[in-house]
């Protein structure tokens, strides 16, 4: 049986979508669990109607603990003996169950991986699908633009999971569910992804899980996940941790626009992004991930932050009027 454990905070618009494509599944075999960590709108009294609805929902409601200690309930709680993530935003295929599992099955893996749509858009969409050790699911793991490091698209096994006392961080604010995988991926032998796009990744849709926010203390505590990364994989995976800290600093990058472009003032948050892309900026320019466009942008951050957002910003300002112009 597989448990699908959906973490709810404050997305009580999305939610019933995201509940009723879980039900609509192919696959009969699971169970709900949906865990209320203390959402503050009408989405506890929506998540004990649907339970009183359907024999394979199961509800928790808990005080407000974060997105990894309301996943954390949920593995307590699992009777499954695979477990899955979606986000409560989002959406899911018929076939999401199904296929995810049958991976695992006709590969003997220790982790199988679907495809996901970004938008309207299809995620890797000319991936082939591939089976991969320990230490190339790693690399893919980390890459911005391959499987991707969230947990909503991985069929994990309960007992690797209680086996290995995993569990995701509650410390952390950002990039957990990387931080998750990192540790989980280390305990398995082989790894099967299917790029087939099976998951809807919802847009700036507003909930806990959302990406696309402001320039937080929430957010920049992504820097704090990418260096514990960087410290569990140093010494048997040298590689991945100099990719740890390349995706470091482009998130540093990131974060210093933000801040510029939202107004912020404060000379702690710019410190600390400055003074943390420039500890690895080495590692950031020597990193494959990155385009040469980038790391020429990223010299100015050295020079001064207010420097790069402004050669940034002008780029793409520019990129923008010749494409008007040229009708693209």
């Amino acid at each position: 049986m597989i448990t699908v454990v959906v973490s709810i905070y404050k997305v009580e618009r999305y939610l019933n979508k995201c509940i009723e494509s879980l039900l609509n599944q192919n696959y009969k075999d699971f169970e709900i669990i949906l865990v209320d960590d203390g959402s503050p709108d009408k989405c506890p009294v929506m998540c004990d109607e649907w339970g009183k609805r359907d024999p394979r929902i199961r509800v928790f409601h808990k005080e407000n603990g974060g997105l990894s200690s309301a996943r954390n309930c949920g593995i307590e709680h699992a009777k499954g003996e695979f477990i899955i993530f979606p986000d409560p935003d989002d959406w899911v295929e018929p076939d999401y169950l199904e296929r995810i599992f049958s991976l695992r099955e006709e590969y003997d893996a220790d982790l199988s991986i679907c495809g996901h749509y970004y938008g309207e858009n299809i995620n890797n969409k000319n991936a082939q699908l591939s089976i991969l050790n320990t230490e190339k699911a790693l690399e893919q793991l980390m890459m911005p633009r391959a499987f991707c490091g969230y947990a909503w698209n991985k069929l994990y096994s309960i007992d690797i999971i209680r086996k290995n006392n995993l569990r995701f961080d509650t410390e952390l604010g950002m990039v957990q569910d990387l931080h998750f995988n990192v540790r989980y991926f280390q305990f398995c032998k082989k790894i099967v992804y299917d790029p087939k796009p099976l998951y809807h990744y919802v847009i700036d849709s507003g909930g806990v899980t959302s990406r696309h926010t402001a320039l937080t203390p929430r957010k920049i505590s992504g820097l704090k996940t990418y260096e514990k990364i960087a410290e569990i994989t140093h010494v048997n995976y040298p590689y991945i941790e100099s990719i740890a800290y390349a995706s470091l600093c482009n998130m540093c990058l990131e974060d210093i626009y933000i801040y510029y472009k939202s107004g912020v003032k404060s000379k702690e948050i710019i410190d600390l992004l400055r003074n943390n892309f420039c500890k690895h900026r080495k590692i950031f320019y020597k990193s494959k991930a990155y385009t040469k466009r980038d790391k020429r942008f990223s010299s100015f951050v050295v020079l001064h932050p207010r420097v790069y957002y402004y050669v940034r910003r002008l780029y793409w300002r520019v990129i923008i009027l010749l494409n008007q112009k040229t009708g693209k």
